[in-house]
């Protein structure tokens, strides 16, 4: 089977396709055909040799989430599982034709809904849901902004915030671009987050207020740009720190305006995920929900990566192993 590499840390063109023996299945394990594979960008920061929390050893073949047909089922699985579409994750490898990875946790694929519409939205989804709803509390009518909202998360959230009730929901984006794909997926405003003093932009696309609810990913600058643009009385939910960059909160910061501030990292949340998974892929399944995605084949996927780092990606980025 074909599947991508790098052994070393360096620039995207350091991953490599490679021939391998196609994995078997041991115990408790299914071998996926893959059809989509999600590319993140924390894959992007592990290859280049940047901060992330999870370390890896080289020679490194990157790849978590993917969807596609159970080949074969090792010991102590369910046989009738073998045919059926399923999305799941495998344990390294998913950048490849083929991967093996734990049967408990499979999820199946509903008649209609492509894979990789599937990765795409389903990890980000179920993530977007929980800070939306468990952290965020959005309650009916409220505003929401959401930043890279042409990102692999951003324009989930987009279409999951109005999809539960929000009034306003405000996008940003670097380029005009991308700034139409956000208001296309239905979002009532996006702002253009590389001006200084992004957050008069938000307040403005509100009414002149500040919203409801913010989500922020990056820190530093970001991050304090990002409590200017909340109303008194509103919410924060960080879940990222792309820039890796401390940010100090000063107290009088969220006491001046009775700011909520909260992190968000899945753990205790997670027990509601399935409901939420049930709702995106429901949502994806009628056409409430639209994926957005570029897909690449194997020996693109240094394209794809460097799209993710020079920001002219949209969606989430997708290899497609057998076309």
């Amino acid at each position: 089977m074909k599947i991508v590499r790098y052994h070393e840390k360096g620039p995207p063109e350091v991953m490599k396709v490679e021939d391998a023996p196609t994995p078997e299945p041991g115990a408790g394990e299914v071998l996926f055909k893959i059809e989509a594979c999600g590319i993140s960008y924390g894959q992007t920061l592990q290859r280049g040799g940047r901060h992330y929390p999870v370390p890896i050893t080289l020679p490194h073949a990157p790849g978590g989430s993917v969807a596609g047909v159970i080949e074969k089922v090792g010991e102590g699985v369910d046989k009738g599982l073998v045919g059926k579409r399923m999305f799941g994750r495998v344990a390294a490898g998913g950048y490849a034709e083929y991967g093996v990875g734990p049967a408990q946790g499979l999820i199946e694929i509903p008649d209609g809904v492509s894979s990789a519409d599937v990765v795409a939205c389903l990890s980000d989804g179920v993530t977007a849901s929980l800070i939306l709803n468990k952290v965020g509390q959005l309650a009916p009518g409220q505003s929401v902004f959401v930043p890279a909202a042409a990102g692999g998360l951003g324009f989930v959230a987009v279409q999951l915030a109005k999809l539960y009730g929000a009034g306003r929901v405000i996008g940003a984006a670097s380029s005009e671009a991308k700034r139409q794909v956000v208001l296309a997926l239905g979002a009532d405003a996006v702002v253009d987050y590389t001006q200084e003093g992004w957050s008069a932009q938000v307040k403005e696309a509100n009414g002149g207020e500040g919203v409801d609810l913010a989500l922020e990913m990056t820190g530093g600058p970001v991050f304090y740009e990002t409590l200017d643009a909340v109303k008194p009385g509103g919410r924060v939910v960080n879940y990222g720190n792309a820039s890796d960059t401390d940010s100090p909160i000063n107290p009088r910061v969220l006491l001046r305006k009775n700011l909520t501030l909260s992190g968000f990292m899945g753990g205790p949340y997670q027990v509601f995920a399935p409901q939420y998974r049930a709702e995106v892929l429901a949502f994806l399944k009628d056409g409430r929900l639209k994926a957005q995605h570029q897909t690449y084949s194997l020996e693109d996927a240094p394209k794809a990566h460097a799209a993710i780092e020079n920001r002219t990606s949209t969606g989430r980025q997708i290899l497609t192993p057998h076309g």
